[in-house]
């Protein structure tokens, strides 16, 4: 015998815990849904409009949107994609700045045998050498990172005590001080000093910025692009060393493969690689403090904290993505669009995005299989990007606060 649905839905609700931030939690039937809710205004059933990005509104706006949408985009998935491809290889440029002062100090100190030995000469080079490996290391790094100050501060601290000894002849102290500017220089090539100040685990240089743009300190962000060496990583604030205080353990790898491929099951037909440029995962989740107490610290994987998804598909350029969109909505069934800004008073409460529905081949709900499954989530497309968000085997209408703390992304910002 059949049991009733809510029967059912509780019956399973450890189940759909484990779906971990691939599911949307929150359900609500309509009998319980307020009227006023806005996450759940759309347009009636049967009045879904061509694919659009949103380009055509009448008073402009949305366009204006939509286009400031790609081009924050664009900014983002460039910067993902550098600490995904680009970052080792500037690592390596600034360690190898870093070695040419080191070699000069040490050539100098060989020379040094006599009192009158140190020259104003050798003052001289130490200290091209040294901004010289600042303009290098700045270079490397970018506009992603700004190390120039950190060289330049380090040569600046001992030429005046060399340039002295020098002038004086004390050779003694010119080569303690050359010892003092070798260390200062070899403490920040530390593998450990280096992946604190240039982190990219967890990334909180102007990437979090750009993502979350007004609650770095309040979001944690998991990223992946699979096609790009399978770099995965989280961004968020860092957690500060205190006595007392406990940060979280993350015990697993952001976004691993068996979650993606998870994602990509509920997304179906959303999943367009042809023409595909890039392939970008995140989720947003609040990032957990740290406690005084260790027992109430969190531990777990990311995927613990249940963050909202939103999948990320570049293409070439913004006619393909609307082709490729065009496929995608065609695979499917829309029923109408609407705003998914929970609330948040913003320009972007104009942005109206596809509500979109598709059949899968088994059922996540019952877990009997008797009938295909079907996945309910929101599509936007702008300019060669097109998003999703949202998947869940319940209705639309079904659950309201879904967003969680997607709403702190970029996608949900005024315009300045």
């Amino acid at each position: 015998m059949e049991q009733p649905r809510r029967n059912v839905l509780a019956g399973l609700g450890a189940a759909a815990s484990l779906a971990g931030c691939l599911s949307v939690d929150g359900v609500r039937y309509p009998d319980e849904i307020e009227s006023s809710d806005e996450s759940n205004t759309t347009l009636e059933a049967g009045t879904d409009e061509p694919p659009t990005d949103n380009s055509t509104d009448a008073d402009g706006y949305a366009s204006d949107l939509i286009q400031l949408i790609a081009e924050r985009t664009q900014a983002i998935v460039a910067d993902v994609v550098w600490f995904a491809i680009s970052y080792p290889r500037a690592v390596e440029l600034y360690n190898q700045a870093i070695d040419s002062v080191i070699e000069t100090i040490d050539t100098v100190r060989t020379t040094i045998h006599q009192p009158t030995m140190p020259t104003a000469e050798m003052v001289d080079r130490l200290e091209t050498v040294g901004y010289d490996a600042a303009d290098r290391a700045e270079t490397a790094f970018e506009p992603h990172f700004s190390p120039v100050d950190l060289l330049q501060s380090r040569t600046d601290m001992h030429i005046p005590s060399l340039a002295r000894a020098a002038r004086r002849n004390d050779a003694d102290r010119f080569v303690e001080e050359l010892d003092r500017m070798r260390l200062s220089f070899f403490q920040i090539q530390t593998p450990v000093y280096v992946s604190r100040r240039f982190s990219r685990n967890p990334i909180h240089n102007r990437l979090l910025d750009r993502i979350v743009p007004h609650a770095t300190g309040d979001v944690l962000v998991e990223v992946a692009v699979p096609t790009r060496r399978n770099f995965t990583t989280l961004a968020h604030e860092p957690y500060v060393d205190e006595d007392g205080s406990y940060p979280p353990t993350f015990t697993a790898d952001p976004l691993p493969v068996a979650r993606r491929n998870k994602l990509r099951r509920r997304l179906g037909p959303v999943v367009q690689p042809s023409g595909r440029t890039e392939e970008v995962f995140l989720t947003f989740a609040t990032r957990p403090d740290s406690v005084t107490r260790q027992r109430n610290v969190f531990r777990g994987p990311p995927g613990d904290l249940d963050g909202t998804p939103l999948y990320i598909q570049q293409y070439g350029d913004r006619a393909t993505a609307r082709e490729e969109f065009t496929t995608t909505l065609a695979a499917g069934d829309t029923e109408g669009m609407t705003s998914i800004s929970s609330g948040v008073t913003s320009a972007t409460d104009s942005i109206k995005w596809h509500r979109y529905y598709h059949r899968e081949a088994g059922s996540d709900r019952t877990n009997l299989d008797d009938f295909p499954g079907v996945q309910y989530g929101y599509l936007l497309q702008a300019g060669p990007f097109v998003f999703a968000t949202g998947f869940s085997g319940d209705a639309w209408e079904e659950r309201t606060r879904w967003q969680g703390e997607l709403t702190e992304s970029w996608l949900f910002q005024r315009v300045d």
